[in-house]
């Protein structure tokens, strides 16, 4: 059988320990506390679920090619791999409070604007 490779896989199950270890600390702190134990539910849940779907790939498929063939075959344990893999990605976004983050970072064309205003001053004098 064809598997991706073990980079991946440890990648794969830090961000899986990591996004538990977010949702226990946010139900603990009781921010987002519905939210949270969803995640701690799911990303308990998907390896289980993950491995158990896997077992059943043909041969010449890694986990990624079957889950999207799959998908395409409106399989809903493959819609349900999918969308909690989305739901941790918007979860790391809330966790980390990305969009405030975002909103303090300067719009890049008024700092190039402000560079080029700075050079052609240089350049006059």
């Amino acid at each position: 059988m064809e598997t991706l490779p073990n980079w991946f896989w440890i990648a794969y199950y830090i961000f899986i320990f990591l996004t538990l270890i977010s949702g226990i600390i946010y139900w603990v702190r009781q921010l987002y506390s519905a939210l949270a134990a969803i995640t701690i539910i799911l990303s308990l849940l998907i390896p289980l679920v993950g491995f158990i779907y896997f077992i059943g790939r043909p041969e010449g498929l890694n986990e990624y090619e079957y889950v999207m063939s799959q998908f395409q075959n409106r399989d809903l344990w493959s819609l349900f791999i999918i969308l909690t893999h989305f739901y941790f990605i918007v979860w790391w976004f809330l966790f980390l409070d990305v969009w405030y983050w975002l909103k303090k970072i300067p719009p890049y064309y008024e700092v190039l604007i402000e560079k080029i205003k700075s050079w052609k001053r240089k350049e006059k004098m």
